[in-house]
């Protein structure tokens, strides 16, 4: 049976990433041949921006929570991030924890 709340998730995840490409990351692609280092810049925090769709319509629609166990992120040091995997999908449910901790950049 075919959830009707999961063809809403993928349509929206797809078009909102057709058209962010368009329209939101197209109009800067002139600045990656005259200034490379502000258009990562820009780049990055408007995918930034569009990650925060896919944890929001996770923890919204379908009422997903994140559980962290272990240490806390200490900014400025590297960490590792290791899953158990129970799902295929878990990269997509890592942008969750690190929208928590604002680190979704």
């Amino acid at each position: 049976m075919v959830s009707w709340k999961g063809i809403y998730f993928i349509l929206t995840l797809f078009w909102g990433s057709f058209f962010g490409s368009i329209f939101m990351l197209g109009p800067f692609l002139p600045l990656m041949f005259v200034n490379p280092s502000w258009y990562r810049w820009i780049n990055n925090r408007l995918v930034a921006t569009w990650l925060t769709l896919p944890v929001a319509l996770l923890e919204t629609m379908f009422g997903v929570k994140v559980i962290i166990t272990g240490d806390a992120f200490v900014p400025g040091e590297r960490s590792v991030i290791i899953m158990n995997h129970r799902t295929r999908m878990d990269w997509m449910f890592l942008w969750n924890c690190l929208m928590r901790y604002s680190y979704l950049r």
